[in-house]
């Protein structure tokens, strides 16, 4: 079988959740004789030409890695979902490689134009839902004071798109009744013309949650990894019967120490593994830890500190008054076992819908449970008082309490490691994704896309 993995970006460059993800999944699964070719688009600031297709394999895997100078893209509001020249240089590349079966996990600097392209030759699709990119511009849900959105609304978008980004914030000067797209071409003025071009842009956003949906209803099958995901874009208009919830797996992690507590009877070391920005909640954690001054406590917060420095500064500042909080930095993927090792307990206090962390898994890969929020996709994962505990997302006093209990019950950790079941692993993943694929290829020549979902058995976490 021959499968076309399309991804927003790839190995070695980025290596974030999702593109390791879709990495190791592909060379499992060239292990395993299923020809595997990746087409990603790989972002460059310093690309001057209009377009690069580069040939740059990585561990095995064969992957085109697509660069696009975006200057040349007039509609930046368009250009973000939709790019008809992208996908004209993508359907090039099906022609040649000739995949069964494609396999989509993101499209952002892509556009749903790829998914035009397999629709147009019949060959069978599936999309990755990895995150909320296709509700929402900005992927996270929230609006731009922190709070959660309620899903896609033109105006709102825009004052979450405006901050700090110029182009964004010349549409919320326009009403759609300024564009004045009435007046015939010759007769307008040139302030007629940029008027118009703002209501165009205003128009992509505005347009932007339809027509992605009805753009996905071309595919095969929508894979999410929890029913929280699968539910959620059913909310928004999606179809239920094309929505597929196959669990993610991870890979089994070798070499990570099991003994807990790591440093002794007596001591607790907690642990942030993440991102340090607000949405990931670590302000929360700092001040509820604070709050216990239990000496045997410890805290290990391991993150990059450089997407957002200005909160990173203030949540390290808050910290510094309790020596106990130890600021570590960002980890390469592979020292992961090496860092779960370090501690006792992960922590995720996230104030946005998370879908399915990996850091979860691999956290009870490790044999460590797991303190979360209990918001969006967490709560399918972590089992209070089993394999972890959970708290009203963003109340410090809440998660204290949750804390309080590790001091107060010597044998809870203990109890907790002990309710980690069993934890799917990529090889699992690999085989549910093979049997998806043969059976939407075996259906393809009887009516393909258009035939409707291949129904996949609903598998649990």
């Amino acid at each position: 079988m021959k499968v076309a993995f399309v991804v927003h970006q790839y190995p070695p460059r980025y290596n974030t959740g999702t593109e390791l993800y879709a990495h190791r999944l592909a060379m499992i699964l060239r292990n395993r004789s299923v020809d595997v070719d990746v087409f990603t688009f790989e972002p460059d600031p310093h690309q001057r030409t209009a377009l690069r297709l580069v040939d740059e394999p990585i561990d095995g895997v064969p992957v085109t890695r697509l660069s696009f100078f975006d200057g040349l893209v007039p509609n930046n509001a368009l250009n973000d979902y939709y790019n008809v020249f992208l996908g004209k240089v993508f359907g090039e590349w099906l022609d040649e490689h000739k995949p069964d079966v494609v396999h989509i996990f993101h499209l952002m600097g892509l556009g749903l134009s790829v998914v035009e392209e397999c629709s147009a030759r019949g060959i069978p699709t599936y999309v990755q839902m990895m995150d909320f990119w296709f509700l929402c511009p900005t992927v996270q849900l929230l609006r731009h004071d922190g709070s959660l959105c309620a899903g896609p609304e033109t105006d709102a978008c825009l004052e979450c798109l405006s901050v700090n980004n110029f182009a964004y914030d010349a549409l919320r000067l326009f009403s759609k009744r300024d564009g004045f797209v009435e007046a015939p071409l010759p007769e307008r003025t040139l302030t007629d013309l940029n008027h118009a071009e703002v209501a165009l842009r205003r128009e992509a956003l505005h347009v932007r949650p339809r027509f992605i949906r009805e753009t996905l209803d071309q595919v095969t099958g929508l894979v999410a990894p929890s029913k929280f995901l699968q539910n959620l874009f059913v909310d928004f208009g999606y179809r239920r019967e094309q929505m597929l919830n196959i669990p993610y797996g991870v890979d089994p992690l070798l070499g990570v120490s099991r003994n807990v507590p790591v440093h002794g009877e007596g001591t607790v070391t907690f642990g942030y593994l993440g991102s340090i920005n607000p949405q990931k909640g670590v302000e929360v954690l700092i001040s509820a830890f604070r709050e216990k001054k239990a000496p045997g406590f410890g805290l290990v917060v391991r993150g990059n500190m450089e997407h957002f420095p200005k909160y990173a500064k203030r949540v390290r500042a808050f910290a510094e008054m309790d020596p106990r909080i130890n600021f570590m930095g960002p980890f390469q993927h592979a020292e992961l076992a090496s860092v779960l090792s370090s501690i006792d307990v992960l922590v995720v206090p996230s104030l946005w819908y998370e879908n399915t962390p990996f850091v979860v898994l691999e956290a009870f890969s490790a044999g460590r449970p797991v303190i979360a929020s209990d918001r969006g996709g967490l709560t399918e994962l972590v089992d209070d008082g089993v394999n972890g505990r959970t708290f009203a997302a963003g109340d410090p006093g809440a998660l204290a309490n949750v804390l309080q209990e590790f001091e107060d019950d010597p044998d809870l950790l203990s109890r907790l490691v002990e309710g980690i079941g069993h934890v799917r692993t990529l090889d699992e993943n690999a085989d549910d994704f093979i049997a998806l694929w043969e059976r939407a290829a075996a259906n393809a020549g009887g009516g393909g896309v258009a035939s409707g979902a291949v129904a996949a058995p609903e598998t649990g976490p």
